[in-house]
């Protein structure tokens, strides 16, 4: 009798043993995981504190990471979970089949796909590599007081942001084997320059909906009026290119257009004015990321 509980002991503490052992592999590699995520995350802060991308962007590039994240801490608690129960033989003993087994088999299969999550992490750091703005006057798209560009200026825009549609289409190329989506984002400034009554002065006031009207709300609102149509034409310009792609399906574009009215496009620059060309501006971004 005391053989077989010798026996059954030895085991018990051998199965512990080995479980110990696939723990600190699982760890190692949750450790390197988390710290290329650190790595990816303090690549687009300093991104962002540079002004190359924009904090949409850099929210988008966040939502992927967090999912990552959570992963690694759903991984920490299973690990927690098994610990747990080894500092108990016949707690351990009871719960190999049911709880422990499942749990070391579900934990090495994450731990193997790490690999393939690290090609994802490196199309994010690859991005953020070349991550940058472009800057346009709208003077050269919209006449004073408008907002719809007008037919003989439609080509000169078209031709203005076709090539950030191409950067787009040649960075996602590079990704064909993964799900990604593109997002094109255009963010229309104004001055501080007020406005006389009139047809624009009405036209705002009206889509802004309210009796009395600022000038910070109709700058806002002609900013965005301007950032929408914009966006209206780098659409046709992708859908007029989006031939070049070898696996559209497994690519998706997003647009966003934000008007930011009276505030100061650029932190690098320290002196605007309230009457300013340099604050007359739309700033447009690009992003490719992994779904």
């Amino acid at each position: 009798m005391i053989s077989c509980f010798f026996i059954a002991s030895c085991g018990t503490q051998r199965k512990i043993e080995e479980t110990r052992k696939v723990l600190k592999t699982i760890k190692e590699g949750k450790e390197k995981e988390s710290g290329k995520l650190t790595a990816v995350n303090e690549s687009s802060l300093n991104k962002l504190k540079e002004g190359k991308i924009e904090k949409n962007i850099k929210h988008l590039i966040d939502e992927r990471l967090e999912r990552y994240r959570q992963k690694i801490d759903s991984t920490g608690k299973t690990i927690n979970q098994i610990e747990l129960l080894m500092e108990d033989k016949k707690t351990f003993k009871k719960e190999y089949k049911s709880v422990v087994v499942p749990a070391l088999d579900s934990l090495k299969k994450d731990n193997s796909l790490y690999d393939k999550r690290l090609t994802i992490y490196m199309m994010i750091e690859d991005g953020l590599n070349i991550a940058d703005y472009h800057l346009f006057d709208l003077a050269a798209f919209f006449g004073p007081g408008k907002h719809i560009i007008p037919d003989d200026k439609v080509e000169f825009a078209r031709e203005s942001f076709a090539p950030i549609v191409d950067s787009l289409i040649n960075f996602s190329s590079k990704y064909n084997d993964k799900p990604r989506t593109g997002s094109l984002l255009i963010l229309g400034f104004a001055d501080g320059t007020g406005f006389s009554e009139g047809p624009l002065y009405d036209t705002l006031k009206a889509l802004i909906g309210k009796a009395e009207v600022t000038k910070e709300e109709l700058n806002l609102k002609l900013s965005e009026l301007r950032a929408g149509e914009l966006i209206k034409h780098l659409e046709q310009i992708y859908y007029q290119k989006k031939k070049v792609f070898t696996d559209i399906n497994d690519f998706r574009v997003e647009y966003i257009g934000q008007g930011k009215g009276e505030e100061y496009p650029l932190p690098t620059i320290k002196d605007y004015m309230v009457e300013d060309a340099r604050r007359r501006i739309v700033l447009c971004y690009w992003v490719v990321l992994p779904d």
